[in-house]
């Protein structure tokens, strides 16, 4: 079976791009698939300009469409692809599913909102099988009568892993001083503010007021070059620019290794991704992975995930135009609350806990399980009609 991945490229440092060096070797390894040789990546963004590679398997570059519904079509053909995956929101991939025809279109996409907007279910025309990342997403499309399959998204278990005391101790000191306090927060800063920046920092904000010398790192670009908040004025408004730690921006811009964020989830006390809405939420199972408790919004994907922390009630719904659907707006005041109570889970906790938080959190999302439980079936179910 010949596939083609259509993704970020896999050394961006953008989206889920980071998932696909994962997840090709594993899937190479399919006896289904037949090796990597018969592996392509459609790269939308991070590559222009001509063919390349990556490892084994070629890579096609953009073209005009920022999500590449202008060329699949042609790469599909060129590739000579039985199957093509999209691993992007389907509602971007506009009649993919007559565009790659004969191949067949295994869109591999997030759910977010609750129902599962009206523009998903139209833009599933054309698709062999809807594959989704989480429970909340095959419920939803469920019960609006569209069968699916469920796939979700993974950790590397030798990466996102409780690391040796001392290198964790060094590292926590080298970055974070004598902060008696760490929270951590992983998230894109681009866009509309789906993260809900403003709720979560407000509610830290309000936590440190009582935990004197904590601190709060906010792994992301923290400017406006991505369409999303102004950070920095924000935090700077609320009177906490010497307690907030943002990364290098050229660093951030190049990428960090997977292994910076492993020392980063260590370290932390707890994870705070208390988003509106998720269609899986990676970093929430890689801090587990880690054996750091976690706090998040008891929505969509989010609570399904958690197996060390809480998942906070949200304060109400928000509507989301475009999509003419719901998503959560989390409440400050429960965040508030839970970072002084789960922040305080990992202080407590021995070693044997931690580990056993990445044990279970790896025996779900680990990128082995993934390939053999989840993938492995779907494309032997689909290999048939693509011979």
């Amino acid at each position: 079976m010949r596939i083609l991945l259509s993704s970020n490229a896999p050394w961006s440092n953008t989206g889920y791009g980071v998932q696909v060096k994962s997840l090709l070797p594993r899937l190479s390894a399919l006896d289904v698939v037949g090796g990597a040789g018969n592996i392509g990546i459609f790269a939308w963004f991070g590559v222009q300009g001509g063919l390349t590679q990556f490892g084994p398997h070629v890579m096609y570059p953009g073209h005009s469409h920022p999500y590449g519904t202008d060329i699949i079509g042609h790469h599909a053909k060129h590739f000579g692809a039985d199957v093509v995956i999209t691993l992007i929101d389907v509602w971007t991939q506009e009649e993919v599913g007559q565009k790659i025809a004969p191949a067949l279109w295994l869109p591999w996409f997030p759910v977010d909102t609750e129902p599962v907007s009206q523009r998903v279910l139209a833009s599933l025309e054309g698709a062999a099988k809807p594959v989704v990342y989480s429970r909340f997403g095959e419920q939803m499309l469920r019960e609006a009568g569209m069968p699916c399959a469920y796939v979700p998204h993974g950790v590397e278990p030798e990466v996102f892993r409780v690391l040796p005391e001392d290198d964790v101790a060094q590292f926590r000191a080298a970055v974070f001083g004598d902060a008696p306090h760490v929270t951590a927060m992983v998230a894109a800063n681009k866009g509309f503010d789906r993260k809900a920046f403003q709720v979560q920092i407000k509610a830290w904000a309000a936590f440190a007021d009582e935990e004197p010398g904590a601190v709060l790192y906010i792994h992301t670009d923290p400017t406006t070059q991505a369409a999303g908040m102004d950070l920095q004025a924000f935090v700077d408004a609320l009177d906490i620019t010497d307690r907030v730690i943002f990364p290098d921006r050229y660093s951030y811009y190049l990428g960090f290794p997977a292994e910076y964020l492993a020392l980063v989830y260590n370290a932390a006390d707890v994870l705070l991704g208390a988003s509106m809405s998720e269609g899986f939420g990676i970093p929430l199972i890689e801090a587990q992975a880690c054996g750091t408790p976690v706090i998040t919004t008891d929505f969509a994907s989010m609570p399904e995930l958690v197996r060390w922390g809480t998942a906070t009630t949200p304060a109400d719904l928000f509507w989301v135009s475009g999509l003419e659907s719901w998503w959560a707006w989390p409440d400050w005041r429960a965040i508030r609350d839970a970072l002084g109570n789960v922040g305080c889970m990992k202080a407590d906790a021995a070693r044997t806990k931690r580990e056993a938080v990445h044990r279970a959190i790896v025996g779900e999302y680990g990128w082995d399980v993934i390939v053999e439980k989840h993938w492995k079936p779907v494309l032997e179910e689909v290999g048939g009609g693509s011979e």
